[in-house]
């Protein structure tokens, strides 16, 4: 259980979460939890924006989801190498990063809230996405600028 207290807006918000995703995608946990058993329940409490990390929990979600769907074609086609899916874009090269990122359903980055992700990404250990907002911001600067 993640007990996030938003400070700023008073109020708190309580999510339940798997470990072993918080240490696979948020390598800030990384240390704490690996010495926890994986019987014992774990209160967390984090003070932050409970918006900002609900969006974080909802990218690790959506990107745990892309991972294993990009697992289950690769395996799939290793095995049945005579067999190819029939969609409109045939060029699916799920080795190219960019490419495997057009199959991210999770939350997107506007120009008003790369700034806080990617702080918060940033003290998470979110690394992936931490090179995301990047982009994203020196992509957009000019326009985030003005906000």
């Amino acid at each position: 259980m993640i007990h996030v207290i938003d400070d700023g807006k008073n109020q708190k918000k309580d999510f339940s979460f798997s470990r072993s995703l918080l240490v696979k995608y948020m390598k800030y946990f990384d240390k704490c939890l690996k010495k926890i058993s994986d019987s014992d329940e774990i209160d967390i409490s984090i003070h932050c924006d409970a918006s900002i990390f609900e969006w974080l929990l909802n990218y690790i979600f959506a990107l745990e989801e892309m991972d294993k769907n990009h697992n289950q074609y690769s395996l799939f086609n290793s095995v049945n190498n005579n067999w190819s899916l029939k969609v409109q874009k045939c060029d699916d090269d799920f080795t190219d990063e960019s490419k495997r990122m057009m199959y991210y359903r999770g939350p997107k980055l506007d120009m008003k809230n790369v700034v806080s992700i990617l702080i918060s990404a940033d003290f998470l250990k979110v690394e992936r996405l931490v090179k995301e907002c990047m982009e994203f911001f020196s992509q957009n600067i000019d326009e985030i600028s003005k906000i």
